[in-house]
């Protein structure tokens, strides 16, 4: 078996693996670096079939790239086909915004469209010589670690969470001989989630309590709806702007992917959902809580809303994602500043991070890793994988880089 990465070896982001069996070349994600602009991985390779493990863009933002210049089966779950196409829309449509570099057009997605064939967890099903199963990641509802057989079996993880959370159950280890994952957070652990939850309710409570408001910067999909869960038992006017309206419907329409459907319709149930400008105006005036897109603060009626209120020191913006590096999160993490409509400007607001990742950290990871016992483990998607190799050096692993072929 032959391994490449286009993407994603040594780094967090644009994900892109090629690999090569015997009658078979597939590739699994073909994503982008989230930043401005955004960077893409190595240019695409011709395969037979791709395969997704997620909708978020680190994972799928390339792949209109790949279909403007060849075309492949592309395999995903019900829920992740149904999410790709409004973030790709969404991205032409920053692309254009932003006046970046076209590298894809509404053709490209709509070919992308067409070739989407859709998996269902635990059934199999065959690709070339090679048998293909798909099985919760536990990372987003959607989300897959994609298993393959031949004479001996290999599984990527794509972006893995073990733990459970309101919107789905942690992933489960599935017996492999090469396990190729991720390793966003090796060597480092996340705080206890049932504290950081109560850190986060009782920080909004003080800033509601003080006459102020809060603004939760969120990914659309996944953190948005996770959000909206997490905050349902407290008594506050919430308003829901962005794209994870959209996505949230996308959720509500695709059963068998979440862990409890009817407490997500309640909890979305919970919240307005502002669809244009009057409302927005209108959020500004009658919401405690705004829950928006950008999670990053790159773009999205996220800082718009900032704007408004930069100057208000009663109010507050918590972060709960990761802040990629370049990022207006990350530079308001590390500066307190941030750029709106060209302008670097330093909110008095109060400003917070609460660490809610959907990634697993350190020991679950080591966890996952000696549960499954493979012969061979591939450390990719991370930028201190040697930890994981230091704290369990029993085991063979290799550690690739983009751009450079090699054999298992």
């Amino acid at each position: 078996m032959k391994i490449k990465f286009l993407g994603g070896a040594e780094e967090v982001g644009r994900l892109a693996i090629k690999i090569e069996d015997k009658q078979s070349r597939i590739m699994v994600d073909y994503g982008i670096e989230p930043e401005k602009p955004p960077e893409y991985p190595l240019p695409p390779e011709k395969v037979d079939d791709i395969f997704v493990t997620h909708a978020h863009l680190d994972h799928t933002g390339a792949l209109p790239v790949y279909y403007h210049s060849y075309s492949a089966n592309l395999h995903a779950t019900a829920m992740t086909a149904n999410s790709i196409v409004p973030i790709l829309k969404d991205s032409l449509k920053i692309m254009n915004l932003e006046n970046y570099t076209k590298m894809y057009n509404e053709d490209d997605i709509s070919n992308l469209f067409n070739s989407l064939v859709t998996a269902n967890y635990g059934e199999p099903f065959e690709v070339g010589n090679l048998t293909a199963k798909a099985y919760s990641a536990g990372h987003i509802p959607g989300s897959s670690m994609w298993w393959f057989e031949d004479s001996k079996s290999f599984m990527i993880t794509g972006d893995l969470y073990t733990r459970d959370t309101n919107l789905l159950k942690g992933a489960k280890p599935v017996k492999t001989d090469i396990l190729i994952m991720e390793s966003t957070y090796a060597g480092r652990d996340h705080e206890d989630r049932d504290e950081v939850i109560k850190r986060l309710k009782d920080s909004i409570k003080e800033t509601i309590d003080n006459g102020g408001k809060v603004i939760l910067p969120t990914f659309a999909i996944g953190r948005t709806q996770e959000m909206a869960m997490i905050l349902r038992d407290m008594n506050y006017t919430i308003y829901v702007d962005g794209m994870g309206n959209s996505i949230s419907r996308i959720y509500m329409d695709t059963p068998g992917f979440l862990r409890d459907p009817k407490l997500f319709r309640k909890s979305m149930g919970r919240v307005i959902q502002v669809r244009n400008n009057r409302m927005r105006k209108e959020a500004l005036e009658e919401a405690d809580i705004i829950i928006t897109t950008s999670g990053m603060l790159d773009g999205g009626p996220v800082l718009g809303y900032i704007d408004a209120l930069s100057q208000d020191p009663k109010s507050a913006i918590f972060l709960t994602g990761y802040q990629v590096d370049g990022t207006n999160g990350r530079s308001l993490m590390e500066s307190g500043t941030i750029k709106i409509a060209g302008a670097t400007i330093k909110p008095a607001m109060k400003v917070d991070f609460f660490d809610l990742s959907a990634h697993a950290g350190h020991s679950d990871l080591v966890k996952f890793i000696k549960e499954i016992d493979p012969e061979t483990i591939v450390l990719c998607h991370g930028d201190q994988r040697e930890k994981l190799q230091e704290a369990i050096p029993e085991y063979n692993f290799v550690l690739p880089f983009n751009g450079h072929e090699f054999e298992l």
